[in-house]
């Protein structure tokens, strides 16, 4: 615990100066003053504040806390392994890369339409390496082991925990799977000994670990997640067997309860830092957990048994191999497609729901304590008490969106996105598929505006999944040639630059300060504002242009008239902070 709480106060103060040292210096001085003051507390709590002091010090002088982020990568021979017998084997190359997700835990191994489908059904962490892959992989392990050393178990659990490490290994250290291997560890070692250890050492111990070994990945998104879970399992789901059928142990009460808890104690992770939450994902994963809990032993033992099969019957053997697994497989995703389509209940927020971050972290220290507050007890309160949960899930995705926002905008790098109405403008290149992500939390725009092919991608991507319609290409003469060979549901629109047409008050025009453009830029411009037909009408011309050219793009706003543009135009340097003016220029068009 010493190590917990010192590792989260560094988190907090990490960007301080002298706060590393700070903390060493108040530590020491609080042994020292532990070690001479009158002990008043009972013996072993007095030992155990000891050994937490003792261990901060440690921590503060040994850990590596100055460490960065790790880019995390399969290893080469294991990768290698795994692509080989696939190559081997009857699956699709859609089926491997599911299998290869499912093995590696990891979600780039995946499809990103199914990515996408997976993560708005909550079952993305079953393609992400966690205490599921590991507990299920050491306990295959155990299984054959114990019927191979009947009497000598040691030897067994030795093999697993050896081979459950190298597995570790292989996937280099990944947070959820180091804090899966850490519990299984200590359990076994605590079972060799006849000793058993209870959920809070095993939460403290191991998280303790990795705030010591591996820093940066201590109180993570990964951390969070993967600690909420267990931390639902080992008190929250207790507190539900209690309440309902305490003496039943039907697969589908326990199995309802366990997917409950975990929803619960990962609700508040994932609204504060996604702000979404799948709440289909709950029945979605009560069904296929399990169905993963089945099919990945199949997949382990498949792999297996294909590498002892020599080269000159591979052929004729792999296809027989695979055979309960590629029947699993199939199974698992066509239940994943019908569940996911029948309602995957994904919900996103514009900005993290305070209330709802706040209740369900009220409602997980409620049932945490259950077990020790007895006015909870009684039958007239434990009714009320169970259908809390299910009650809090359904009004947070019943509870009604916040109104439409009249103006959004989003800057990145060569590329800058308005939201005005319900009409989405994309201005500039496409880099990344984020670029063409639509706000989370706001229903979509019915009309799509944009400039660059780079941008296509992303957009037909959008308009297959929210059925948008209305979508409108105001490229050059050279591009809009090269589209129109295609069959694309995208209106072109050569002769009118993007965000000419905005509204009838006003007009807006990026620059990226290209030389090649710059007479096509100030042909449009004038265009635009020959055609305006209200008195009132304003213009902004945003002056994107590279870091390296920003006194190039001050002198054009210097000689706005000598380039032949009207004052009816206002020129802004598009900066980190040009939100602020261009919001205020459009709601309060006379003060400019």
């Amino acid at each position: 615990m010493g190590i917990c709480g010192t590792a989260f106060l560094l988190k907090l103060g990490l960007k301080v100066p002298g706060f590393h040292s700070i903390l060493i210096l108040f530590s020491l001085l609080l042994l020292i003053l532990y070690s001479f003051l009158p002990k008043t507390i009972p013996r072993n709590i007095d030992k155990r504040l000891y050994f937490s002091l003792s261990a901060s010090i440690l921590f503060l002088l040994f850990a590596n806390v100055h460490s960065g982020p790790r880019k995390k990568t399969i290893h080469p021979l294991f990768r290698s392994y795994l692509e080989t017998q696939l190559k081997h084997s009857p699956l699709t190359k859609f089926e491997s890369r599911i299998v290869m997700g499912f093995v590696t835990g990891s979600t780039k191994e995946i499809p990103g339409n199914f990515k996408d489908i997976a993560k708005e059904s909550g079952i993305l962490h079953l393609f992400a390496a966690s205490g599921l892959h590991l507990g299920i992989f050491i306990g295959s392990l155990q299984c054959f082991g114990n019927l191979c050393f009947r009497k000598r178990k040691w030897i067994s659990l030795l093999l697993s925990l050896g081979v459950g490490f190298l597995y570790l290994v292989a996937l280099d250290f990944p947070v959820s799977f180091l804090r899966a291997y850490l519990f299984v560890f200590l359990s076994l070692v605590a079972s060799l000994f006849y000793r058993k250890i209870g959920p809070s050492d095993l939460l403290a111990i191991s998280s303790g670990c990795i705030a010591f070994f591996l820093f940066y990945d201590f109180l993570s998104i990964g951390f969070l997640l993967s600690f909420g879970a267990v931390y639902g399992i080992f008190f929250l789901k207790p507190s539900f067997d209690q309440i309902l059928l305490p003496k039943s142990k039907s697969f589908i009460k326990e199995n309802f309860h366990l997917t409950l808890a975990c929803s619960i104690c990962s609700f508040p992770v994932l609204v504060y830092y996604f702000r979404s939450f799948s709440f289909g994902g709950i029945w979605i994963n009560f069904l296929l957990v399990p169905m993963a809990g089945i099919l990945l032993p199949t997949l382990y033992l498949s792999f297996f048994l294909q590498s002892l099969v020599p080269k000159f019957l591979m052929t004729t053997l792999s296809s027989w191999i695979w055979l309960p697994a590629s029947f699993e497989l199939s199974i698992f995703l066509k239940l994943f497609h019908e569940l996911g389509n029948m309602g995957r209940g994904y919900k996103t927020w514009v900005s993290t729901p305070v209330e709802f971050f706040i209740v369900s972290i009220l409602i997980t220290i409620l049932f945490t304590f259950y077990p020790k507050l007895r006015l909870l007890k009684f039958p007239y309160i434990k009714f009320p008490l169970y259908i809390l949960p299910t009650f809090f899930l359904i009004v947070s995705y019943c509870f009604p969106m916040p109104s439409f926002p009249f103006l959004q905008t989003k800057v990145r790098k060569r590329n800058l996105s308005i939201w005005h109405g319900d009409h989405l403008y994309l201005f500039g290149s496409c880099d990344s598929k984020g670029m063409t992500e639509l706000t989370p939390g706001l229903p979509p725009p019915k009309s799509i505006s944009f400039e660059s092919e780079s941008c296509l991608k992303g957009i037909l991507a959008s308009m297959k999944k929210y059925q948008i319609t209305d979508v409108y290409w105001h490229g050059t003469k050279n591009s809009l040639n090269w589209i129109s060979k295609f069959k694309l549901p995208i209106k072109s629109k050569e002769t009118e630059i993007l965000g000419a047409g905005m509204n009838p008050l006003f007009s807006i025009i990026r620059f990226d300060g290209n030389p090649n453009e710059v007479e096509w830029f100030l042909q449009r411009s004038k265009q635009a504002d020959k055609s305006r037909i209200n008195s009132r009408w304003k213009g902004i011309l945003l002056l994107d242009f590279p870091p390296w050219k920003k006194k190039e793009a001050k002198e054009w706003i210097q000689y706005q008239k000598l380039l032949g543009i009207s004052t009816a135009w206002k020129m802004i340097l598009v900066e980190e902070t040009f939100e602020i003016p261009l919001r205020d220029y459009l709601q309060h068009t006379n003060l400019l």
